[in-house]
């Protein structure tokens, strides 16, 4: 899965989770009206030092020596990290449902086999002073862990077969 992918899933299972207007951060545009939830994608990373696998796929794309090109996809779990934010009167109250839903398997099928939630932190209360006046806001980290597979093409996989015999 594209970062992109990944992004747009999260996006779709908080607007499900708490039925509030849900954007990607930096979209552009207007602001949607009060209460709506934003989603900021901060980064991600390996899980692991090494990839679980290797794949293999023949391309069908014949080379110069009429041999069919190959694929190679490191299968790599990488864990992606979002900060979601919600605004509106009483913001805690729009993200804890966000915390509810991710411990019920039933609610997390629509990202799933392809993606799992792996942890979400607390709801944090983090008003900011905007316009001279404070405006009550509210946040917490999401992170969810699947695979990638990116491929790369090289030349053919030359195949040789060998016998074993055993000298007496």
């Amino acid at each position: 899965m594209t970062n992109e992918e990944v992004w747009s899933a999260v996006v779709r299972w908080v607007k499900s989770a708490t039925s509030v207007v849900t954007i990607k951060s930096h979209e552009g545009g207007k602001e949607p009206a009060l209460p709506y939830v934003m989603i900021n994608f901060t980064g991600s990373a390996e899980v692991r030092q090494h990839e679980q696998t290797v794949e293999y796929t023949d391309t069908g794309i014949p080379n110069a020596e009429g041999e069919n090109e190959i694929s190679a996809a490191p299968v790599i779990e990488v864990e992606w990290r979002f900060s979601i934010h919600a605004y509106g009167p009483t913001p805690t109250d729009i993200l804890r449902p966000v915390t509810s839903a991710s411990k019920l398997p039933q609610i997390m099928e629509p990202m799933m086999p392809d993606l799992v939630i792996h942890d979400v932190s607390q709801v944090r209360n983090v008003p900011d002073w905007i316009n001279n006046r404070w405006e009550p806001r509210a946040q917490l980290d999401f992170i969810v862990r699947g695979l990638t597979r990116d491929g790369f093409i090289f030349d053919t996989v030359d195949e040789t077969s060998f016998d074993i015999a055993r000298a007496e």
